[in-house]
């Protein structure tokens, strides 16, 4: 079954009297994990919540194979996109297990906010928790939790859905450096055991080198490069998108960019 091609074109935003972005196109491949990267305020979130349908304050197409996004019902969109925002919470006394089942609500015949209903739901919210590593605390309170570890149930509740579409904003931000490895994993596997179109916001560049297949940097709101890691991080696009400069040091190899100094230094 061919998965549905999520792709934008000349998204311009203006929020106040700031514009966010302007004429920005992205066509992110299905099977791939595409990056978006940049400084702050470089308009990041504000693209993928444009690309989630939950910001509608915007000119430009967002389309979901020919259909746009805002012809979809909600309902249709939940199916078809799972987002993930940035600093997720829980305001109920909901087990890990709980939280993460509520990613199967767009498939619930009606609304059961605790349980999933079926061999089908059981299966993926299992599958989900095994990906993210949340099996050990599967029945404990998610509020108990620490950070990192309710991050794994938040991104095991986006998995859960099954959506073709996966939208991560910062999904690696609080966990240690094993997790957020163990994440990018799954998220690549994802993307290419289901054929999804994974797209996530990330700050560290080494690691969105590693492990996305294509990077979108943002500079000041539009498109400073697109394509291949290698492509895109260049000396001459990270200086101008984030004022750093690699080192003088001529047996420092690799992108590495804990060893980049500012450029004013």
């Amino acid at each position: 079954m061919t998965s549905p091609t999520l792709f934008a074109r000349n998204i311009t935003c203006e929020l106040g009297n700031d514009r966010v972005l302007h004429n920005v196109s992205l066509a992110p491949e299905p099977g791939k994990v595409t990056g978006i990267i940049g400084a702050n305020g470089a308009g990041k979130s504000t693209l993928l919540s444009i690309l989630g349908g939950l910001q509608t304050h915007y000119t430009g197409e967002v389309a979901l194979d020919a259909c746009p996004l805002e012809n979809l019902s909600l309902l249709e969109r939940a199916k078809h996109i799972a987002f993930l925002p940035q600093n997720p919470e829980v305001y109920w006394d909901l087990t890990a297990q709980q939280v993460v089942a509520l990613g199967r609500i767009p498939h619930q015949p009606q609304f059961n906010w605790f349980n999933a209903t079926n061999e089908t739901d059981r299966s993926a919210v299992q599958a989900a928790m095994t990906a993210t590593r949340c099996d050990p605390f599967a029945q404990r309170p998610v509020r108990s939790l620490s950070n990192g570890e309710q991050m794994r149930v938040h991104l095991a509740r986006m998995f859960a859905v099954n959506a073709p579409i996966m939208l991560a904003d910062e999904p690696i931000n609080s966990l240690d450096p094993f997790h957020q490895i163990r994440c990018l994993e799954a998220l690549g596997a994802r993307a290419r055991d289901h054929q999804s179109t994974v797209i996530a916001v990330l700050h560290d560049l080494d690691l969105a080198a590693r492990y996305c297949d294509n990077l979108l940097l943002l500079h000041e709101g539009e498109v400073l490069a697109w394509g291949d890691p290698l492509d895109v991080l260049t000396p001459a696009n990270l200086l101008q998108a984030y004022n750093i400069r690699p080192p003088k040091n001529p047996e420092a190899t690799g992108l590495n960019v804990s060893l980049w100094n500012c450029k004013d230094d």
